[in-house]
């Protein structure tokens, strides 16, 4: 087992402990990039993809989760913002595909019979990693990188069983290749073909999603009286 996947399985292990509900869920995501092609967020960048996941309910609003998705990222300069970009004239387009571990907090009460709302914001941070496999690279890097979800969402319930959730997070990254472009492998800048930009600053991308999650109570089962 490698080690991204390790440290999940440990982090997981350690919060999907003595869950009160557990719950499924799968829908649609989009990813969005920024970086040295696109320095702000912009709908033309927007993915289709799926998720699905696995959450464990606690006491007080808090859960975890743990979750799979996978979808297309890309980025182009069709926006140039300086001089070097408009020359550039550089496009991504890859599959990323993640996996995540994350804490939720639910701010409201919307799932118990008292419950007084059938929605809640929540708020979710967690531990990451995902993969971006290109057969061409304009440096040298892993195709496994680690990375720092969090954000929040709105959960409505259906009914007893069934949630429909939205969900919007940022993804901090320590690598500034998502977009394949830096300029740390460029030496002479006068024969590069202008594929460099700023390593200063690492690559972001975004999560947004929309799914649906079926929850499985736990039954507790009366202990029999002695004779």
């Amino acid at each position: 087992m490698s080690f991204p996947f390790l440290l999940l399985s440990i982090f997981v292990s350690i919060n999907l402990a003595n869950g009160q509900s557990k719950e499924v869920g799968f829908g649609i995501n989009s990813f969005n990039y920024t970086g040295d092609l696109s320095r702000s967020y912009d709908l033309a960048n927007s993915t289709i993809g799926a998720h699905v996941y696995l959450v464990r309910n606690f006491k007080n609003g808090w859960s975890s989760k743990l979750a799979l998705a996978g979808g297309g990222i890309k980025g182009v300069d069709n926006r140039p913002e300086d001089a070097l970009s408009e020359r550039r004239s550089f496009s991504f387009n890859d599959f990323l595909t993640e996996l995540s571990a994350s804490l939720n907090y639910d701010f409201l009460d919307y799932k118990s019979d008292k419950a007084l709302v059938n929605f809640t914001p929540y708020v979710t941070v967690g531990l990451g990693f995902f993969l971006i496999n290109r057969a061409e690279k304009n440096g040298v890097y892993s195709d496994i990188q680690m990375m720092l979800p969090f954000g929040g969402g709105i959960k409505y319930r259906l009914n007893e069983f069934w949630s429909l959730n939205f969900e919007f997070s940022a993804r901090k990254t320590f690598f500034d290749y998502l977009d394949n472009i830096s300029e740390e492998e460029i030496v002479d800048k006068r024969n590069s073909t202008f594929l460099f930009g700023n390593w200063e600053d690492n690559d972001w991308y975004y999560f947004a999603g929309l799914s649906v999650s079926y929850t499985f109570w736990n039954v507790n089962c009366p202990v029999p009286l002695k004779k």
